[in-house]
């Protein structure tokens, strides 16, 4: 229900200042950074949660005793899986 909170005082600035034809354009910046805002927060603190969560997952591979070769493929397979669960290609 959070995106609720947003959402809906959008659709009114939208439509008291910006309701002329298709909403895809967005001709004035103030109402469009409403919207998106929130947006990059989430995207913010996606990111910050996956760094965190890659820092753990290194420190757990160099804690155990396993071949060099192995410690990079189970880093970059925990890795691979984080990142669409996370968001993170909103950020690249």
């Amino acid at each position: 229900g959070v995106p609720v909170l947003f959402v809906v005082p959008w659709v009114i600035l939208r439509y008291l200042y910006e309701n002329e034809g298709c909403w895809e354009r967005n001709e004035k910046v103030a109402v469009w950074w409403v919207i998106r805002c929130p947006i990059l927060a989430a995207v913010a603190v996606d990111f910050v949660v996956f760094v965190r969560i890659v820092r753990i997952l290194v420190a757990k591979v160099r804690a155990h005793q396993v071949s060099r070769g192995d410690t990079r493929l189970r880093l970059a397979r925990s890795t691979l899986t984080l990142i669409p669960l996370l968001g993170v290609h909103e950020v690249i």
